[in-house]
């Protein structure tokens, strides 16, 4: 990087001026789609609907038909007809992220060059389908999720783009507008050295045929990531010179800045760049890994680098004590953590219990964003973050899952139900996680009334795993270095209060982001005030 930026320097290359992100918002509130896989299976339906009109408008339009196919031909993947097959694809980052950008960015700018020539009835079909496509900020937290999960697992971008995740070989890539996106949003995050590499392999993945698209529907000039890759390595350089710049020398940086957005350089940045790019991908790779920061504790516990937990506290039974129910038929438990208890519960959830909570929340389409938050405001409110899944509360005492999944995590728990029904069903989107936090709200650095509804505090969590998730997804407790990977039909519990009333900071968890797979949860939480008399005594 120091060699090409001394090139720089001498030739004073270029840069393009456009290089945001479009800010502007609808003033239409739109659908989500990447903060549930299950909202992203939809995406395949609209995808494919503009995928038969435009085969019929080929048909119409013959002096565009070579173009057209061969971005018809890089659509094309294999049949998905059910429900589960479509939510496997959609599980996978590499499939939902560049089929939501193309919504998103692409097929706007296709309808756009197919109404150049001809205004025909499929292409007001088209139109008219679009108006439902994915939204700028639907893209933004798509491409925040992709971060994520690049940061969390570090993964490299020479490896996303040949469909490498965590390792595992999959049957599907990302291309050069998708590397674009990405580069573009970590240089507008100001985190320079975040997108170069995606500049690089946006540069590496633009040749024909299919260049040809991206410059002449698109709009995505190889000319363009020259520039934006070269601005992108000199503001790294700036970024990562850690000594404190005199006057002079700030002076020649702006003016080296202004300098490079002169159309007129264009041939020596490509030249330099050229040759800048002779080298192998691996070295780069190994001068950005010195330059990245250590792995927090809770990255390396999603990166499955804790050593596991021994002791003879933690073992594995039959519990038979929590229930007289259970004498007849025990549950198969294993005890994580004795201080604050942590239980992990095999096979207590039935598929049919699963399907007939998910078929009820798809048919009433009534899931709606769930957020992460930081902190709470003067009032008490959470400050939301992020929108990382949808979810759906399932309140009342007649349908017969929510009773049967109640009545076996009073089992499981020993604690009161009745006056307590409630059960969320949540599906994380696009790299989905939660972020650090604890299940109990400290009733007593909140307002008054705060909670008063609900019963108190919550005295304890549970978890129950609806699906398996082969990447990512992990329920870890940073300080006690647990990690517990979802597997279906499992019960994580655990105990959010001490023997004597009090938040235990210990039960600071959190969810790692999902890389593969869908991630379906039901969970609950324990209000304090019904335990009065069933609160078991541990100590």
């Amino acid at each position: 990087m120091r060699w090409f930026v001394l090139q720089l320097g001498i030739i004073l290359i270029g840069i393009p001026q456009d290089f945001c992100i479009d800010e502007n918002e609808t003033s239409e509130e739109k659908m989500i789609y990447s903060s549930s896989v299950m909202s992203m299976v939809k995406l395949l339906e609209m995808e494919e609907y503009l995928k038969v009109n435009l085969d019929l408008y080929v048909q119409e339009m013959q002096s565009k038909l070579e173009l057209i196919k061969l971005y018809q031909d890089s659509l094309k993947r294999e049949t998905l007809t059910t429900l589960e097959e479509k939510e496997e694809y959609m599980s996978n980052p590499l499939n939902a992220f560049p089929l939501l950008r193309r919504l998103n960015q692409d097929w706007p700018k296709w309808l756009r060059y197919m109404k150049l020539a001809i205004s025909s009835k499929k292409i007001k079909e088209i139109e008219v389908q679009l108006k439902s496509a994915p939204s700028d900020d639907d893209l933004k937290i798509a491409l925040k999720g992709m971060t994520r999960i690049e940061k969390f697992y570090n993964q490299h971008a020479e490896d996303l783009t040949k469909g490498y995740l965590l390792g595992k070989k999959l049957n599907s890539h990302l291309t050069a507008p998708d590397c674009v996106a990405l580069g573009n949003y970590y240089y507008n995050q100001t985190q320079f050295s975040g997108s170069t590499h995606w500049y690089r392999m946006a540069l590496r993945l633009h040749t024909n045929p299919k260049g040809m698209i991206y410059e002449k529907v698109l709009g995505l000039k190889r000319k363009r990531i020259y520039k934006k890759y070269a601005k992108a390595l000199l503001m790294e350089s700036i970024a990562a010179d850690k000594s404190k710049l005199t006057s002079t020398e700030k002076s020649e940086w702006n003016r080296l800045a202004k300098e490079v957005t002169r159309d007129d350089n264009y041939e020596n940045v490509k030249k330099v760049i050229d040759e800048y790019l002779t080298g192998d991908e691996k070295i780069f790779q190994e001068v950005a890994a010195k330059l990245k920061r250590k792995p927090s504790k809770l990255q390396r516990g999603c990166r499955g680098e804790w050593p596991p937990k021994s002791s003879p506290e933690l073992i594995c039974r039959y519990n038979r004590d929590t229930s007289a129910f259970l004498k007849l038929a025990p549950l198969k438990l294993e005890i994580l953590s004795v201080q604050p208890v942590i239980l992990l519960y095999h096979d207590v959830l039935y598929e049919n219990e699963f399907k007939s909570m998910r078929d009820a929340a798809i048919f009433n389409a009534s899931m709606i964003d769930g957020w992460t938050y930081y902190d709470f405001d003067q009032k008490g409110n959470p400050k939301w973050q992020d929108r990382v899944v949808k979810t759906i509360g399932f309140q009342g005492t007649t349908a017969p899952f929510t009773l049967s999944i109640n009545r076996r995590l009073g089992y499981m728990s020993g604690l009161e139900m009745r006056e307590n029904m409630m059960l969320y069903l949540t599906n994380y989107g696009l790299g989905g996680n939660f972020r650090k936090h604890f299940d109990y709200v400290e009733l007593a650095k909140r307002p008054p009334n705060f909670f008063a509804d609900s019963g108190g505090d919550h005295i304890a969590t549970a978890v129950l795993y609806a699906s398996d998730v082969p990447l990512g997804g992990t329920t870890v407790f940073s300080k006690l270095k647990l990690a517990v990977q979802p597997k279906k039909g499992n019960a994580l519990v655990w105990f959010n209060l001490n023997h004597d009333g009090k938040p235990d900071p210990l039960t600071e968890h959190s969810v790692c982001p999902v890389v593969l797979g869908s991630r379906w949860t039901i969970s609950k939480w324990f209000h304090e005030r019904q335990q009065v008399f069933k609160k078991p005594c541990l100590a």
